[in-house]
């Protein structure tokens, strides 16, 4: 236990370059400059949303990625949620009107909450939450997600690599935010971990069975 204490503590602070990048020719040009940097692995995480997830990202092989799903998957035993709270509401004020029209409001005010939460775009939110980054700069980074733009984590124990790392984010037009400490973001609340290149061997696994 004392040998991994000290290796710990002989490797020293991390830091962690966030960046917000424009999707698209920035991103990827990013992605490359990075992962030229010697920035791979689980120290380069690449977070965006699509409507269709299972397509593979153009990022070199090995680059890690979350992917935020821009659809209405999951959405549907909330709304399921809601409809019956609305209909046994409705049914209580018809069926028992003394006390129905007090359970009605109680089940319909429960099914608005439920529609309302099921149609809220959650963004980046319960990843930066699961990061515990502050709320003041969690709002900022969702609210330019939800504009479109995607977020770069690079982590490095190394100083000397800021530098590098945001001129390469400042080349392609992306605002960057240093921490000092590790983030690596992980995929929760139905957002998917991906990793470049194991797309294509999972098609060729699928496809040679079949053709066995």
């Amino acid at each position: 236990m004392s040998e991994v204490q000290d290796a710990v503590s002989e490797r020293g602070p991390e830091y962690t370059v966030v960046g917000i990048v424009n999707d698209g020719a920035e991103l990827n040009q990013v992605v490359w400059d990075l992962r030229k940097l010697r920035i791979s692995g689980e120290d380069l995480t690449v977070v965006l949303k699509r409507e269709e997830p299972d397509q593979p990202e153009p990022f070199p092989e090995g680059t890690r990625y979350i992917v935020v799903p821009n659809d209405i998957r999951g959405l549907e035993i909330p709304i399921g949620f809601a409809a019956i709270f609305a209909l046994t509401g409705l049914l209580f004020a018809f069926t028992i009107p003394g006390i129905g029209t007090l359970v009605f409001v109680f089940f319909i005010a429960l099914a608005a909450i439920l529609a309302a939460g099921a149609f809220t775009r959650v963004g980046v939110d319960p990843i930066l939450i699961d990061l515990e980054v502050p709320a003041e700069d969690s709002e900022l980074w969702n609210d330019e997600f939800e504009k479109g733009k995607v977020l770069v984590f690079a982590n490095t124990d190394d100083r000397q690599t800021l530098r590098p790392i945001w001129e390469a984010l400042r080349k392609q037009g992306a605002d960057f935010y240093i921490v000092e400490r590790r983030l690596e973001p992980q995929a929760v609340s139905g957002a998917i971990l991906r990793w470049a290149g194991e797309e294509e061997s999972e098609e060729e696994r699928v496809v040679g069975a079949q053709e066995a």
